[in-house]
């Protein structure tokens, strides 16, 4: 045994996940080190570090295509990232679905990662990667699918400038799926049959209805940018009006432009909505769970 493997053992440092294992929530894996955190759009580029202490440090936001910006940022964020570990989000270039039956079980997300025709069976598409969302009540289950093209080029980007990607995932899927628990699970019981869910993330925005206590539809655009109010709301409306008059709306959102999460926001508390938003909510959700 090398002397390195000893004080590993000695030190408790063999027992700890490594930063590449997926099946452990990224604050275990990343406990002890400096890592950053990527927000890719379409259009934008946003980051920010965590200390070794787990805590949310320095951060910044560039305009511009990511393959263009990594390079001007790559000696910032090596400083940003022990060992160069990365949460990559992406927020372009993804749909979000609602299917029926898909399987369930402990072994589901691994499975999704290394044989995710197991899973979806002929929904499956060999140039997607995928992620679930369960309906804890239900069949239900919302269905992320992202090019793998796009994350293949965002992971290549970040591999030539000496960053690693520990984990790649979507935003706004991320904070669907924290509203989703919000709501769903640690209320257990008390959400009601009728209810609007909405979430925006740096200008793509999904919408999902449940009736009678059945997810019953969803719409999702991604990409659309900051500038597309109008757009989003088109989406927004005529579900907004299948559900009863005085059903609760749910609204959750993060990004850089406060200015796109406001102006949705007005129209929506014309519906009586309820603003689930926390300050750094992207960040904590991607960063920690």
């Amino acid at each position: 045994m090398l002397l390195d493997e000893i004080k590993s053992v000695l030190s408790f440092a063999a027992f700890k996940p490594e930063p590449d294992d997926a099946a452990t929530s990224w604050s275990r894996r990343s406990e002890g080190r400096k890592t950053l955190l990527i927000n890719i759009s379409r259009s934008q580029t946003s980051w920010r570090a965590i200390n070794k202490r787990g805590k949310f440090d320095d951060g910044g936001v560039m305009d511009g295509e990511f393959a263009d910006i990594a390079p001007q940022r790559a000696e910032e964020w090596r400083g940003m990232a022990d060992g160069g570990w990365c949460v990559v989000s992406v927020n372009n270039r993804f749909i979000l679905s609602l299917e029926n039956n898909m399987m369930r079980g402990e072994n589901t997300a691994h499975l999704l990662r290394t044989n995710p025709r197991a899973v979806l069976g002929p929904k499956y598409d060999r140039g997607k990667r995928y992620a679930l969302c369960h309906h804890p009540d239900s069949s239900a289950s919302l269905l992320l699918a992202c090019e793998e093209s796009m994350v293949k080029v965002c992971e290549d980007v970040l591999k030539t400038i000496g960053i690693r990607p520990g984990r790649v995932c979507c935003g706004l899927f991320a904070l669907t799926e924290y509203a989703v628990h919000q709501l769903y699970v640690a209320q257990r019981g008390s959400m009601p049959a009728d209810t609007l869910i909405i979430s925006a993330c740096e200008g793509s925005i999904a919408a999902l209805v449940q009736q009678e206590g059945q997810w019953k539809e969803l719409r999702c655009r991604s990409g659309l940018g900051p500038d597309a109010v109008e757009t989003s709301l088109q989406i927004i409306t005529p579900l907004l009006q299948k559900v009863p008059q005085g059903s609760p709306v749910y609204f959750i959102s993060d990004g850089q432009d406060t200015k796109f999460r406001d102006d949705i926001f007005v129209h929506l508390q014309k519906a009586g909505a309820i603003d689930l938003t926390q300050e750094d909510l992207l960040w904590q959700v991607i960063g920690r769970h």
